[in-house]
């Protein structure tokens, strides 16, 4: 296991109280660079971590093997074009990514752009920071060279910075509602669903149980899950992220990050917990042929779960969230208070993450710039 259970998305930035609350990063493929383009604005850890797993360890991995080749074109999606939410306690990336080429007509892989927002409400990331990343990918797209590329994005990190100065800047954002009522709705009607993702929580996600930390064991194999789930008919893409990364936070340990990934137009999103392995990424571009929903899977239900529906039903019934763990049967507040105390005491004790490695404080307001990380 590698520090990524310690430092992702749990940066020591409390202690950096006037440095920015937004960092707009980019990598991959564009035609104004011949093979992959130099990492654009990955100014901080968390930044880096994700690059490094999902272009690295996954889209390289699947593409490297031509795993998503191989499985043919019935069983994959011809394109990328998704959406991204990477959350964990006050902070989140938000992410789009796109089919692309570079300047040598290689397509096989995408370009991604990615905002570390930190402490921010999820409804201002949906509003703001979703549809400038839609725009930065147009203007990515219809820029020719790397300095037009460039100019886009700082423009796009502009906006965003001069955006965030009367949004939340504490630790903990605030929960959000959006598709929490959509989801309620849906599962309190769908008993057959709801049962079967309650018995893959309970045998599939016991590992990630709220206190229990033998999901970071750095003396163990990475422990990670990927699950495909239903985007029911009235969700946005943004309120299935938020409604699904809420309720699985709601059973597991909430200091456990999840990546929620929605490919555009399709009604299924996958969720990834803890760090994600190199597999876990064949469902970025695996249709339904080749990755089921848990909800369609016919589980054998145990009674374990039979007894836990009423309570269950019971916060559902209220247009809420499951208000304790199947896992260990404790409160969502109490788990949550205690997960908190756990990453700020990694966060204090362990190594400044933040903006360590490549930028000081005063840099840290600078537009975009390219970085070498090799």
């Amino acid at each position: 296991m590698s520090d990524f259970s310690d430092y992702f998305l749990n940066e020591d930035w409390e202690n950096s109280p006037d440095v920015p609350r937004v960092y707009l990063g980019a990598f991959g493929k564009h035609p104004g660079w011949n093979d992959h383009l130099d990492d654009i604005g990955l100014s901080t850890g968390s930044l880096l971590w994700a690059r490094r797993l999902l272009y690295g360890v996954g889209i390289a991995s699947q593409i490297e093997n031509a795993t998503w080749k191989k499985a043919g074109s019935a069983k994959t999606l011809s394109a990328f074009n998704h959406h991204l939410l990477w959350r964990r306690s006050g902070e989140s990336i938000a992410g789009r990514i796109w089919s692309s080429r570079d300047g040598k007509g290689r397509s096989l892989y995408p370009m991604c752009t990615l905002v570390h927002c930190l402490g921010q409400r999820f409804e201002w990331i949906a509003d703001e920071v979703m549809p400038l990343l839609e725009r930065a990918e147009s203007g990515c797209m219809d820029a020719s060279t790397a300095s037009g590329v460039l100019a886009v994005l700082d423009n796009i990190q502009n906006v965003l910075r001069e955006k965030t100065d009367s949004c939340n800047k504490s630790i903990a954002a605030v929960d959000s509602p959006m598709g929490v009522a959509d989801w309620t709705s849906h599962f309190r009607q769908d008993n057959v669903s709801l049962q079967r993702l309650l018995h893959y929580v309970c045998r599939n996600l016991a590992v990630f149980t709220p206190g229990v930390y033998a999901w970071c064991d750095k003396d163990e194999v990475i422990h990670s899950r990927c699950l495909r789930l239903p985007v029911v008919d009235s969700m946005t893409s943004a309120g299935a992220l938020n409604g699904w990364l809420s309720f699985l936070a709601t059973q597991i340990d909430p200091a456990v990050p999840l990546l929620g990934v929605i490919p555009h137009g399709q009604r299924w999103l996958d969720v990834f917990v803890g760090e994600p392995a190199a597999e876990d990424f064949f469902a970025l571009k695996a249709n339904l042929e080749a990755v089921p929903l848990v909800t369609e899977i016919p589980y054998q239900i145990d009674e374990d779960v039979i007894a836990v529906l009423p309570r269950i039903l019971s916060d559902l019934s209220q247009g809420r969230l499951p208000s304790a763990s199947i896992l260990n049967n404790q409160s969502v507040s109490l788990n949550r208070e205690v997960a908190d105390k756990w990453l700020a005491r990694i966060r204090t004790k362990g190594r400044n993450w933040f903006l360590s490695r490549l930028l000081s404080p005063a840099d840290s307001r600078k537009g975009i710039r390219f970085l070498n990380t090799d």
